[in-house]
């Protein structure tokens, strides 16, 4: 009788419990088959992502494939610039080139000296028989002193040579344009000194 009491006390309490534990077990139960079925989605997913990786790779290695060669250099071949100048005088001078042209400057120089020298001699000449015939007067000042003696034909060659001298100087001058241009003075001498010279016999 007792026992038949225990019973029926205790035989609510496991009621109780086990749906209890049946339903904490369903509460657990969830996030297990959620995580498993995460795992099962990343399982199924990967496959995916690496068969997307392949397909986005095979075209850039087909592409590669694809892509032409590196165009090579090739070596330029210019035609040599000496064929198209012609041959002239070659570009070294010898001493004895020197020598020669130092030479032939000397005798040109000489000669310029001779002439600037007799035309001023003809000038002073000219000025004196148009002064001592016509009665002429002397017009350059520097000159007018000798012009009444025979001293005009000394005083007449001071400017031929000073020009002789700048000459001489420009032959050796350090620069070209005044070394080409060294028989000026002396011809500038010799051509105003025979224009004197004519004028005064023009003179009557």
């Amino acid at each position: 009788m007792f026992l038949a009491i225990a019973v029926l006390l205790i035989h609510p309490q496991l009621a109780t419990t086990l749906p209890l534990s049946a339903d904490k077990a369903a509460m657990n139960a969830p996030p297990a088959i959620a995580v498993s079925a995460s795992a099962m989605n990343f399982e199924d997913s990967a496959p995916t992502a690496t068969a997307s990786f392949d397909a986005a790779t095979e075209p850039a290695a087909e592409f590669n494939e694809t892509l032409p060669d590196a165009p090579v250099p090739m070596p330029l071949t210019s035609p040599a610039p000496m064929a198209f100048l012609k041959s002239g005088k070659p570009m070294t001078v010898t001493v004895a080139q020197l020598r020669d042209e130092n030479r032939r400057k000397e005798l040109m120089w000489k000669g310029l000296v001779l002439a600037s020298s007799g035309a001023a001699t003809f000038d002073a000449w000219s000025t004196r028989h148009v002064i001592t015939t016509d009665g002429a007067q002397e017009l350059n000042p520097l000159l007018r002193p000798f012009a009444g003696n025979a001293s005009l034909y000394a005083a007449i060659q001071i400017g031929p040579v000073l020009m002789d001298f700048a000459g001489r100087k420009m032959m050796y001058s350090r620069h070209s344009w005044v070394r080409h241009m060294w028989w000026v003075p002396q011809s500038a001498s010799f051509v105003s000194s025979m224009f004197c010279g004519a004028h005064n016999l023009a003179y009557h």
